[in-house]
């Protein structure tokens, strides 16, 4: 529909209309992830990002709807967050940057410690199946940290381990989790 031309002067001026197209092009979102990180066994945390690119007072409430996705998995590890279900109405694009969410082990607790014998004590520790960890221990809070048994590769959601004090009157125990 032409619109009426207005100004000081178009006496002078014969003013004609020709019909046309006028075309609005989508605005680009750029949308960044931000990296995440989790304990092993606890909940995965919101998955979030930036958002630049929101054109005359637009907000990304009224412009984004859907949410971030990662990869599936709860083992020990890294998985790509993607753009998921996260979409712009129709006057914008999305350049998509994804990131990652890392699940790190959790630090061992020694679930028990049994002493069988005078020479023999069974440790049993929380653990991450197919992670190694070392077992160390000392006579007293001031000696230096002593390798026990070979390290120990965990089968399951618990590892064990036999020390074998040989009389040592007590001993202090941690136990490492290995790269």
């Amino acid at each position: 529909t032409p619109s009426v031309a207005v100004g000081t002067g178009l006496g002078n001026y014969t003013i004609g209309y020709v019909p046309g197209t006028l075309t609005v092009n989508p605005a680009t979102l750029t949308i960044t992830a931000q990296p995440k990180s989790k304990t092993f066994g606890s909940a995965d945390p919101p998955l979030t990002y930036i958002v630049s690119g929101l054109q005359l007072g637009d907000t990304e409430p009224g412009v984004l709807t859907g949410a971030l996705t990662r990869a599936t998995g709860e083992a020990v590890g890294s998985y790509p967050i993607t753009q998921g279900g996260l979409a712009a109405n129709s006057n914008y694009t999305i350049n998509f940057t994804g990131s990652t969410l890392t699940i790190n082990s959790a630090a061992p607790k020694i679930l028990s410690l049994t002493v069988v014998s005078p020479s023999q004590v069974v440790l049993v520790w929380s653990a991450v199946s197919n992670v190694a960890y070392r077992v160390q221990a000392r006579p007293d809070l001031n000696a230096g940290w002593v390798n026990l048994v070979p390290d120990v590769r965990a089968t399951n959601t618990t590892a064990a381990a036999v020390d074998n004090p040989a009389g040592a009157p007590q001993r202090f125990y941690r136990i490492l989790m290995l790269p």
